[in-house]
Formats: C-alpha cells, sequence, structure tokens
C-alpha cells in the first residue's frame, strides 16, 4: 500500500497523473480552439495541435461539420477533404466565410490509396487540417496518421459512424455526436483527463436559419 508521503512523491516527481489537471511538463502544448467555448474548456483548450481527432456521428449530417467551422474558416487553413459523403457544396462553404481555393476534395474508392492521401497531406507544407470520412480505421492506420500529423503538427479529422470496437486507437480526441432537440457531444476520450458525459454544443447558430433545429 502507498502512504501520503509516498504518493506525494510520485506527484512531485511527475510520475502520477492526476485526472483533471495537466502535467506541468505538457502546459507548453499549443491548442488551436475549436471555436465553441465549452468544448474548449473540456478539452483543455481546444484541439491540440499535432493530432489525429475522431468524431463519431450518429447519423451523417448532424452537425459534424458546423462543429468544424469555426477551424475551417480561420484565415490562411488550407483543407483537403478525402471521401466526403456528397460533394461540398461551394455556396454554403462560400458563405461560412471558407476560401474556396484553400480546399481540396479528394474522392479515392480505395481505402488504402485514400489513407495513402492523407498521410500525404499532414507530411506536406500545403495542406494544414485533413478532414478524411471512414467507416472505421483499424488501429495502424490511425497510428501513422498520428504520427504524420504529431511530426508536422497538423491537424486531423477522422468523421465516422459510431464505433463499438473494443481495441484502442492511437486518437487524442474521440467525440460522439449526435442530435435531439441539439447537436449533444459525448467526450469518449481526451487529452489529460478523463472521458465527459454528453453536453449541448450550439452549433445551429452557424447554420442558415433555414437549417437551424425548430
Amino acid at each position: 500500500m502507498a502512504y501520503p508521503a509516498q504518493i506525494e512523491a510520485l506527484v512531485q516527481k511527475g510520475w502520477l497523473w492526476q485526472g483533471q489537471e495537466v502535467p506541468a511538463h505538457k502546459a507548453d502544448q499549443q491548442f488551436l480552439s475549436s471555436g465553441w467555448a465549452e468544448l474548449d474548456t473540456r478539452l483543455g483548450g481546444g484541439w491540440l495541435q499535432g493530432s489525429v481527432n475522431e468524431l463519431q456521428v450518429q447519423q451523417p449530417f448532424i452537425g459534424e461539420l458546423a462543429l468544424l467551422l469555426p477551424l475551417l474558416a480561420q484565415p490562411q487553413t488550407r483543407v483537403l477533404w478525402v471521401n466526403p459523403p456528397v460533394q461540398p457544396y461551394a455556396p454554403g462553404l462560400s458563405y461560412q466565410n471558407l476560401v474556396l481555393h484553400q480546399h481540396v476534395v479528394v474522392h479515392e474508392p480505395d481505402d488504402k490509396l485514400a489513407l495513402w492521401a492523407a498521410e500525404q497531406a499532414l507530411q506536406s507544407n500545403a495542406i494544414d487540417t485533413v478532414l478524411i470520412w471512414h467507416t472505421g480505421l483499424n488501429a495502424t492506420a490511425v497510428r501513422r496518421l498520428q504520427q504524420a500529423a504529431e511530426a508536422q503538427q497538423k491537424l486531423a479529422f477522422v468523421i465516422t459512424s459510431w464505433q463499438q470496437q473494443e481495441e484502442a486507437r492511437a486518437y487524442v480526441t474521440r467525440l460522439q455526436l449526435e442530435r435531439a432537440d441539439s447537436l449533444s457531444i459525448r467526450i469518449l476520450k481526451r487529452r489529460f483527463g478523463w472521458p465527459l458525459p454528453a453536453f449541448s454544443c450550439g452549433v445551429d447558430s452557424r447554420l442558415p436559419r433555414r437549417r437551424r433545429a425548430l
């Protein structure tokens, strides 16, 4: 059994993780705001630079892109879209202040080639953020993407359906999205903290009035 003095010694050495607290030697890691204050708070600052993040959606088009709009609309942000379920609607992107020539769309039915394109983009100076739609990446694929994202300090988001697998994945964050009256986010995994219960996120404020939840 560990005694209080021994536990304190482990804490002082940084060998004991304290759950909600960010370790001192990690405090200098760079976060990019998600644009949603409550989500930023729960993630410890926002999207961690150099990370691959999973968005599990209950069904497509429930607000997953609206969640990412504040990030995608940042000036000079260059984005690769890999296998979106429908062709992105250019007037809609312009309405959201996205600069169209900074967005590249790739449709590749071969999974290996699609992952290759995402990995190459993360390693390139021409792309800042990668969005990839996939039914469920295996642990090896996630690890390769995470290594590329971390090495170049890029961001990647994997949009997929709700996942049931128990095998660990190298995602920095894993969010589960569902919609009733509004978009609800459950944090399944995050850096420096435990999973968190669902909370409402007001992404509908970014949508045209005709598409907002009644």
